[in-house]
């Protein structure tokens, strides 16, 4: 037995952290193995251990919204914006969670307080975008795809939703470029 080995089994067993970050990191990780439920019990623990602790109350959130729990997820993103009010991806989500809830000025408000916060923020310029086309907000939906499209050119999906506010707006060979465009950079958009 060389001086390593043995040194390594003299050390004590080290237990896992049980600190609120511990518990999200935790949390998060699986969240993205597809555990929504593994994932919404460390996030609360992660909450139980410190109830100050947005960025859990925005993951748990976003777990809650995946879980088709609507109004709990509105809860938490509202008490991380309550906590943090400079979170904009609190307030991106519970734009996205209003959207869900069929109250589009809500959504609106949250998607440009966020934008406001983080104005590089694609995904919300998009998610706008889609708000403003179901409100028939043509110009300003073609507007915030553009944007969403300046900050990432390879953003298939507002490329498609932009070709949709196009062709709602009459711009058949537009939209039909957009929607073209979008299939080529992702494979989910062709025969759409």
């Amino acid at each position: 037995m060389n001086i390593v080995t043995l040194s390594l089994m003299l050390l004590p067993l080290v237990q896992a952290e049980d600190t609120p970050v511990a518990h999200y990191n935790a949390g998060v990780r699986l969240y993205r193995k597809g555990d929504l439920p593994g994932a919404l019990a460390e996030l609360t623990k992660a909450i139980e251990m410190n109830p100050e602790y947005w960025k859990a109350y925005t993951s748990r959130g976003v777990v809650k919204k995946d879980s088709g729990d609507l109004e709990g997820a509105l809860k938490d993103h509202s008490k991380s914006i309550e906590l943090n009010p400079k979170n904009a991806g609190a307030y991106s989500n519970r734009g996205t969670v209003y959207r869900d809830l069929k109250n589009p000025d809500a959504a609106l408000a949250d998607y440009s307080t966020a934008l406001s916060l983080d104005p590089k923020d694609y995904y919300t310029y998009n998610n706008r975008g889609v708000v403003r086309t179901d409100k028939a907000e043509l110009d300003a939906a073609i507007a915030d795809f553009d944007k969403a499209i300046e900050l990432k050119a390879d953003y298939a999906e507002a490329w498609y939703n932009r070709g949709v506010a196009k062709r709602k707006k009459g711009d058949e060979a537009g939209g039909n470029a957009d929607k073209a465009k979008a299939a080529e950079l992702d494979p989910r958009f062709k025969n759409k």
